[in-house]
């Protein structure tokens, strides 16, 4: 299959993925699913390779794939911004305490920088601030390797 061809289908997937089971908002409603924080050593599997995806508050979807290297480039769809789909270049790591952190230099909107703690519930994932604090807000993470 053909590279653009395989990364829509992936991009669809990650789409309807994304939409369905929004129900979590807070780390407290993710515990009834068995949530389990991922330590260092299981990011460092995970995640290099990783195809990620997410769903923005203002209903954008991005998808990037982690290099090994710790570089990425992004794509984002923009429908908040009239459809006008985007790429930007970014970074990822693993910092000391087990987050994983990105930065984002988009090119017509700021800067994006963040480190979150990586929550498994079920087969789910959710990235969030805290993970230690239940009324803590959860974002939905796409993960697929």
């Amino acid at each position: 299959m053909h590279e653009p061809v395989r990364h829509a289908l992936w991009l669809s997937t990650l789409v309807c993925t994304l939409a369905l089971g929004q129900e979590a908002a807070f780390v407290r409603d993710l515990d009834a699913s068995g949530r389990v924080t991922l330590t260092k050593d299981e990011l460092s599997q995970l995640l290099p390779g990783a195809n990620m995806g997410r769903l923005t508050a203002k209903g954008n979807t991005h998808s990037w794939k982690n290099d090994a290297g710790g570089s990425f480039v992004i794509s984002s769809d923009n429908k908040d911004r009239g459809g006008n789909a985007s790429t930007a270049h970014g970074k990822w790591n693993i910092s000391d305490d087990g987050r994983y952190c990105v930065l984002i230099e988009w090119k017509t909107v700021d800067t994006e920088e963040w480190c979150r703690y990586i929550v498994r519930a079920g087969e789910t994932y959710y990235a969030t601030k805290s993970d230690k604090l239940g009324t803590e807000k959860v974002y939905k993470l796409s993960i697929k390797r």
